[in-house]
């Protein structure tokens, strides 16, 4: 297979699916561009980037060049046009095939898109998880004020005695220990106990 970017011979790589299987990619020798048919760019499971695209920090935060500016489909030889979506970074250069649906990515690029979709999913969680606790706090402060004191001493005593870590709890990522995350869980508890210094008139 050719590459698109300079006409070198492409060799096979090979990364591992969200699912463990092997996905057979091929890679540019001379520029590091890589292809990618159909679907293989988001079944590529998180962290295989840095197997087959090594790149140190200062490369990866310059923009990446494209020698070639009309690239050519290494499968069906069709003219590749830039692929823009929401949900990308702008600073991430996508091309793909209108007729295969095939992707290249130049040197750096799959780094670049595989820490996107960390943050992108990072950012989910947190969103969820607020959420929850949202609508935790919520139920807590309805129960208080519709007079339901049994009822909201129950849910205090299970929502104190949850582990942090359990699903549905406030769920403080130990591993980043950021400071919003904490702060959002000060912040949870705080309300918490007030809701209960009401409730026993403390």
């Amino acid at each position: 297979m050719i590459c698109p970017n300079d006409g070198s011979e492409m060799h096979h790589v090979s990364i591992i699916s969200h699912y463990g299987q092997s996905i057979v990619l091929d890679q540019c020798e001379k520029c590091g561009g890589i292809w990618f048919d159909e679907a293989e760019l988001f079944r590529a499971r998180q962290g295989e980037a840095a197997k087959i695209d090594p790149l140190d920090q200062d490369a990866l935060n310059a923009p990446a060049l494209i020698s070639n500016p009309r690239l050519i489909c290494p499968r069906d030889r069709n003219q590749l046009f830039r692929f823009t979506d929401k949900h990308f970074p702008e600073s991430i250069i996508l091309t793909r095939c209108p007729s295969c649906h095939g992707i290249w990515l130049n040197r750096g690029e799959f780094i670049k898109f595989q820490q996107a979709r960390q943050e992108s999913l990072q950012a989910s969680s947190k969103r969820e998880s607020d959420t929850k606790l949202s609508e935790q706090i919520a139920q807590l402060t309805a129960s208080n004020q519709s007079g339901q004191q049994s009822a909201i001493l129950g849910k205090l005593g299970n929502f104190l005695s949850t582990e942090m870590n359990e699903p549905g709890s406030l769920n403080v990522d130990s591993s980043s220990k950021s400071n919003s995350a904490q702060d959002t869980a000060n912040a949870a508890v705080g309300i918490v106990l007030t809701l209960l210094r009401l409730f026993l008139h403390i």
